[in-house]
């Protein structure tokens, strides 16, 4: 029987992080003037397209046999609005979508938001960016380091049980422990670790650290891990020497039936793009069966954010 991997000679991809907009739809302040957060994550972004829809990821992900993608909310001024432009674009699709929307777990009118995303039938995620780090200010996403602690934030994210979303919270690798706390705390909510639990501290006692605060996130069974923006990782030159010990660990930590893998594109595109990205994903596993590539590449991703 012939593996779901491959197709025409194509390897098969469930695209776990992708970024889908238009600039005339919907504002995204960063994209009409440089903003200095979003040059400390990915340096010169001038040459970043202004809209980017299905027909330019299609092209761009040609030499795969992509079998639906994960949409994320891109930072806009109104994440309800830009939720709904994204589901109605996804209703004529040639290809599967799921959305993750932008939450605030403060936000009084959370419940409110939460309700609207429930009313959209490609919308199965959350997330919120909170990463902090302590030594760059320009590297700050949340409005302060302690979210993850307080009581109110906390009662925020407990509003997720009355629904069916998983949820993606967005941090740097010193606030991994803050995140195990969470995760423990919330058992009947699905949280996704994403961007590889972002390291900042890529020295060899930084790795460990990092594989030590994983191994305790990934014995939390409600938890699955994403591989994408490794460029805001490594930087724009990543190597696949330099990625591949990190990938591993995190793979041998959380098993092939919870990792899943993304392009993050288009932002990938300011560095060595789609094809060589996915090139570098299939040398960095060729040591795992079909099945389990499959489940990294494809499966996981396709359960995880139930993909219609």
């Amino acid at each position: 029987m012939t593996s779901p991997l491959v197709s025409s000679g194509r390897t098969a991809i469930v695209d776990g992080h992708v970024h889908l907009f238009d600039n005339k739809a919907n504002v995204y302040p960063f994209l009409d003037r440089p903003d200095d957060t979003f040059v400390a994550l990915v340096g010169d972004y001038s040459t970043l397209p202004r809209h980017y829809q299905l027909d330019a990821y299609l092209t761009d992900s040609r030499t795969r046999d992509v079998r639906g993608i994960i949409w994320h909310e891109f930072l806009s001024t109104d994440p309800i609005k830009e939720v709904q432009w994204g589901n109605a674009q996804a209703a004529s699709s040639s290809i599967p979508q799921a959305i993750v929307g932008l939450v605030d777990f403060l936000d009084p009118r959370l419940e409110e938001r939460l309700d609207i995303f429930h009313s959209l039938p490609r919308v199965t995620a959350v997330r919120e960016h909170l990463g902090w780090d302590a030594t760059n200010p320009k590297r700050r996403f949340a409005k302060r380091p302690d979210l993850l602690r307080d009581p109110a934030w906390r009662r925020g994210l407990a509003s997720l049980r009355r629904y069916d979303f998983c949820c993606g919270l967005e941090v740097f690798a010193p606030q991994l422990r803050d995140l195990l706390e969470i995760v423990r705390l919330n058992p009947d909510i699905r949280f996704t670790l994403v961007v590889l639990g972002w390291p900042l501290d890529l020295t060899p006692a930084g790795f460990e650290q990092w594989r030590q605060d994983l191994s305790r996130l990934s014995a939390c069974e409600n938890l699955c891990a994403s591989v994408s923006a490794i460029e805001c990782i490594f930087g724009m030159n990543w190597t696949v020497d330099q990625v591949r010990p990190w990938v591993l660990s995190l793979i041998d930590l959380f098993s092939p039936n919870r990792c899943m893998f993304g392009s993050h594109l288009p932002i990938d595109k300011l560095s060595f793009g789609f094809e060589r990205l996915y090139d570098a994903y299939g040398q960095i596993i060729a040591g795992f069966s079909p099945d389990e590539q499959d489940q990294m590449l494809r499966a996981v991703a396709t359960d995880w954010f139930r993909l219609q």
